[in-house]
């Protein structure tokens, strides 16, 4: 069963002044023009296509057990090379930096929710293996 929000209610309200301010922020429009530059130009889309498929295939000989050190070596090489460009750099900068716009905002609600009060910095801290430290892993 779907449980939605009535079309007048409050919080949907705010979520809409909010998606409006996400989309009146710096970050928004700083990132998506890097990714209208990105989809101006055919040759950097076509060099990440390229390197999309490259992914794939190692992806596969991965799975096969035939991936090897030089097969590595040239998708950090070619990785580096897109993201020293500045179209396609920027284009996965700005892809990384909006998804993780969605990561906090989804954080910060879904804690919200689970912890029924607003949390406090701590309660947004990935609570990792590592990175706290208490299952004897450091």
């Amino acid at each position: 069963m779907e449980t939605t929000l009535s079309p007048n209610s409050a919080v949907l309200e705010k979520t809409r002044e909010l998606c409006s301010l996400i989309l009146q922020s710096g970050e928004y429009t700083e990132n998506v023009s890097k990714i209208e530059t990105f989809f101006k130009d055919e040759d950097a889309q076509a060099s990440y296509r390229e390197f999309a498929s490259l992914g794939e295939e190692l992806q596969q000989k991965q799975q096969t057990g035939t991936l090897n050190d030089e097969d590595i070596a040239g998708y950090e090489s070619k990785l580096k090379a897109l993201r020293t460009d500045p179209v396609t750099g920027g284009f996965m900068e700005a892809e990384e930096k909006l998804n993780g716009i969605v990561q906090q905002i989804s954080k910060y609600v879904g804690k919200t929710l689970e912890l029924g009060k607003l949390p406090d910095p701590e309660d947004l801290e990935d609570s990792g293996c590592c990175s706290s430290g208490g299952c004897g892993c450091n």
